[in-house]
């Protein structure tokens, strides 16, 4: 039984989905619990025969408890990305929904720069890596090995691999509690990020950040913070220095939707709009806060539009074309470098998981939900690659391949990566 409850609390197992006798796909709905959250679906984590089932329903269990016995024949496959030809995106819903207003107020971006082949599968392959990385990251935390908690990011691969892409080497990003996409796009390995996921003192942070404070300053992201729009006037700071300075860097910062509604995000928007410090303020807005809909808590739901009230740039992209997220974040670092000062890009994305692994999503209307998994931005891509005549579904295919194997090597070394002494308490500390 992973660990599901968040507060440590009991776990109540609702009923099982699979009786004893039946093959069970990895990631298919196994059981149903209840926690102090909600009522929740649990997916395997294994792939074989269910041949025996432990825990009546009803009964309360706890994580790390067995709970059902499974007959594998094989080792279980690594998970694989569907990279054909998506269906046609489903309209989006009317009657007044979000998506609707949102994206028809959306800023036509002009004609991208030509970009080569090898640029276009690197950004592919960045999604691809960001997508199989939190697939991995799900099931080892569905098995029990993982610590702690997760916040996942699967369907928001374009904005971090998009924004990351225009920069350049010298500049930085600051992150969230939802930032294993941010660090992958901006250069760290998943050998860093899965020691660091898993304690071990050769993370990136030393064992000492986890999952919700990866960073590397040698790769020029900040360690993630935690605190809703926290980093915002942090970047703020970070852009001034880089004025005072005299360089030509940027920094982009990352927040949700959510963090718009806090002090920090008028309070550093702000100062960088009043000094024209050379910041890209990057609101992921996959349209909830933690539970809420964004309609929920602002009358004007169009966040780009706080720009123009600080007197500086805002535009709403959409955040599931990478290349449109590309271009937007290449001017919006051109602004920055020649002293145009800040610009607010709003990218529309969805998150394709809860707000975090204890989340069981029931908050997001099925209709809603069908829209933007049609919108895939990793299946539009690979689409729109095939359609240019010189990347074949095979080369995508190997980028799949090659990534897998690249996850599953770096899973087995953090496996084994060295748990922190005593003695390594009070290192890499500052007060």
């Amino acid at each position: 039984m992973p660990d599901l409850a968040a507060t440590g609390s009991d776990i109540r197992l609702v009923r099982w989905l699979a009786r004893p006798g039946e093959e069970v796909k990895r990631g298919q709905p196994l059981l149903e619990v209840e926690t102090d959250k909600a009522v929740s679906t649990v997916e395997s984590s294994i792939a074989g025969m269910l041949t025996e089932i432990s825990i009546s329903p009803g009964a309360l269990v706890s994580a790390g408890q067995v709970i059902a016995l499974f007959e594998v024949a094989a080792a279980m496959p690594a998970p694989s990305l569907e990279l054909g030809q998506p269906n046609a995106p489903s309209p989006l819903p009317s009657a007044g929904a979000l998506q609707d207003v949102a994206l028809s107020a959306a800023v036509p971006a002009p004609p991208a720069p030509i970009l080569d082949r090898s640029f276009l599968l690197s950004l592919f392959e960045h999604m691809v890596l960001i997508r199989q990385f939190e697939e991995r990251v799900k099931f080892l935390f569905l098995e029990g090995v993982m610590p702690g908690t997760i916040h996942q990011c699967q369907g928001q691969e374009a904005t971090a691999v998009g924004v990351c892409a225009a920069l350049q080497e010298g500049d930085w990003i600051t992150s969230t509690f939802r930032g294993h996409g941010h660090a992958l796009a901006k250069g760290l390995t998943p050998q860093e990020l899965l020691d660091e996921l898993f304690g071990a003192r050769t993370g990136c942070c030393r064992g000492k950040g986890g999952s919700m404070h990866v960073g590397n300053p040698d790769k020029g992201m900040l360690p993630a913070i935690a605190i809703v729009a926290g980093g915002i006037p942090l970047a703020a700071g970070m852009a001034l220095a880089f004025r005072m300075q005299k360089t030509s860097q940027v920094v982009a910062c990352f927040f949700g939707d959510g963090a718009v509604a806090e002090g920090a995000f008028h309070e550093g928007i702000n100062l960088a709009a009043l000094w024209k410090l050379p910041a890209i303020f990057v609101c992921e807005n996959n349209l909830y806060g933690a539970s809420t809909h964004i309609s929920k808590v602002m009358r004007n739901t169009r966040i780009a539009d706080r720009a123009a009230s600080y007197g500086f740039r805002g535009e709403t992209v959409d955040g599931n074309d990478v290349l449109a997220v590309y271009d937007a974040a290449r001017r919006a670092a051109a602004d920055g470098r020649a002293g145009r000062g800040p610009v607010l890009l709003e990218l529309l994305t969805y998150r394709r998981t809860g707000h975090s692994r204890r989340d069981p999503c029931h908050y997001q209307p099925k209709e809603e939900r069908e829209t933007w998994l049609s919108r895939d931005p990793i299946q539009r891509f690979a689409a729109r690659l095939q359609e240019r005549g010189d990347v074949s579904a095979a080369d995508l295919e190997a980028v799949n391949t090659r990534v897998q194997a690249r996850i599953e090597e770096a899973v087995a070394k953090a496996r084994l990566a060295p748990q922190p002494a005593l003695s390594d308490l009070e290192t890499d500390v500052l007060a």
